[in-house]
């Protein structure tokens, strides 16, 4: 599409360039103007690719129009049409930044040659600003990886002295989708712009790995829950397999977004622990108020989840978020909060081998003697610190078996690898896995199988005399765009260009991802 406009004082002249414009390939939206200076007020309002005008016409002739355009807009080209054979009009046109001067009465196969030239300057000049473009996305992209793993202020700095970052700042949410398997590398690249078009909303769309992207929102007043849940319906109706989106909590400013990366991949987890779900959310519910009970009952959820993958940070969050409501309520009865608490230890002992060396009738016994709430939280917490020790003493196995999982990783990353079938290898839950495997290496599994490929790419372009597409296919990714686009965002530069020694400043930072 074409955006022109047409400034000339004869309307039979603008139907005639109308009737010539009809004959050109293309497609023309056709704006028009009776003098220079209704033409400049068009320009002002809208996007124009080209201006073809007169010389002579009231308010503003074409000079003064042609002028004013070339210095207000140069990259807008200008055809000049007049009836005068002056050279001297041409070469004053041409001072104007005037990029052709044709003669009236118009030869249709002059005009043709003149149009044709316009159009490829024009799709010579589109072309190079959807590089510059796709360019700076990548950068974004790469920078933006980079903090939200590591949150090296270092980053931002770079990124800063590079490009504009100012967008990271007017994010207010993010929603972390991930398939069942491998997805984002057999999509469209433009799969972005269609979820976009889908969703009606704007985001900034970054891939993570295969199986993984997220996107962040600039909009303050919306429901997020219910964007996300459009999103898996969405996902769902166009595309094979199964998704998961997590939705982050609201927050302001970059700082908080490596925080909001690892509250994403936690809330992620939840997907082990309820296989008919499929949108997670950290949005509390303070617009939706609920009785006591309900509370506890979500509280008792949480803390039975992460007692089964046995994760103690979180279990003692969730413990205090119990102390802090029965410490500064005094509503309940005290043979209550006995029972609000004894249903923490009683979810303690469902883990067999800790329930073999404490025994759960004793401990509950204890507790129901107790005299008042500080007693109770006394005897809840020993069972609580008694759990730690104890997984702390069972951690050298997992610590074996997380071993064996990054071995096979790094003997079979050419493979099709998901958390299922890593689980399998080493006979744990998909669950437990992802959770040792996190607490062990600091990432989870998509992000490591991610690295140690970049990682192996990156020896063999160096390495090796290997065509790009064959190490794509060594490194596990048969598709060599998404390749050449993963390596890109995590190195800062092509494969191409890595090999050729002009990469080696992106390679430091680069490194940093591990």
């Amino acid at each position: 599409m074409y955006r022109v406009l047409i400034a000339d004082d004869e309307k039979i002249e603008r139907e005639g360039i109308k009737f010539l414009l009809s004959m050109e390939e293309g497609e023309y939206e056709i704006q028009e103007a009776s003098n220079g200076k209704q033409a400049l007020n068009i320009i002002h309002s809208q996007e124009i690719d080209f201006l073809l005008t007169d010389i002579k016409m009231p308010h503003m002739d074409g000079l003064e129009l042609a002028a004013r355009v070339s210095e207000e807009n140069p990259e807008i080209p200008i055809v000049i049409f007049s009836g005068y054979s002056d050279f001297g009009f041409a070469q004053e046109a041409m001072r104007y930044g005037v990029k052709e001067y044709v003669l009236k009465p118009v030869d249709p196969d002059t005009f043709h040659k003149t149009i044709n030239k316009v159009k490829a300057e024009i799709s010579s000049r589109r072309t190079q600003k959807q590089k510059a473009e796709k360019e700076k996305n990548f950068l974004l992209q790469y920078f933006l990886q980079a903090y939200l793993y590591s949150g090296n202020e270092e980053v931002l700095k770079k990124a800063g002295d590079i490009l504009d970052a100012s967008s990271w700042e007017q994010w207010h949410c993010a929603i972390l989708i991930e398939s069942d398997k491998t997805f984002f590398d057999t999509v469209s690249d433009s799969i972005d712009k269609e979820l976009m078009e889908d969703l009606h909303r704007n985001f900034f769309y970054l891939n993570l790995n295969t199986r993984q992207s997220v996107l962040f929102f600039s909009d303050v007043y919306c429901d997020y829950q219910l964007v996300a849940k459009h999103l898996y319906d969405l996902l769902k109706q166009k595309y094979p397999g199964s998704f998961h989106l997590a939705v982050s909590s609201r927050f302001e400013g970059h700082e908080a977004l490596p925080e909001i990366m690892a509250q994403l991949e936690q809330t992620m987890e939840e997907k082990f622990y309820h296989p008919d779900m499929h949108v997670f959310t950290n949005e509390g519910d303070e617009n939706h108020p609920v009785s006591a009970e309900t509370q506890d009952s979500r509280l008792m959820e949480k803390i039975s989840e992460d007692i089964s993958r046995k994760d103690v940070d979180q279990l003692k969050k969730h413990f205090e978020c119990l102390v802090k409501k029965y410490e500064n309520d005094t509503r309940f009865s005290a043979m209550y909060v006995k029972f609000v608490f004894s249903n923490v230890i009683q979810e303690l002992f469902q883990e067999n081998q800790f329930s073999e060396e404490y025994k759960l009738d004793h401990e509950v016994e204890r507790l129901y003697s107790c005299t008042n709430l500080k007693q109770i939280l006394a005897i809840t917490q020993e069972n609580i610190q008694k759990y730690e020790e104890f997984l702390e003493r069972s951690m050298s196995g997992s610590r074996d078996e997380v071993a064996s999982v990054k071995n096979y990783i790094y003997q079979h990353y050419a493979e099709d690898l998901s958390l299922e079938t890593l689980a399998e290898k080493v006979y744990l839950s998909s669950g437990y896995l992802s959770f040792i495997f996190k607490k062990e290496t600091g990432m989870n599994l998509n992000r490591f199988i991610r690295v140690v490929r970049m990682e192996k790419a990156k020896e063999l372009l160096c390495s090796s005399n290997m065509k790009v597409a064959q190490v794509s296919e060594q490194v596990g990714i048969p598709n060599v765009s998404y390749f050449c686009r993963s390596f890109r965002e995590y190195y800062g530069c092509s494969p191409e260009s890595y090999r050729k020694g002009t990469g080696e400043e992106d390679e430091s930072n680069g490194s940093n991802k591990m």
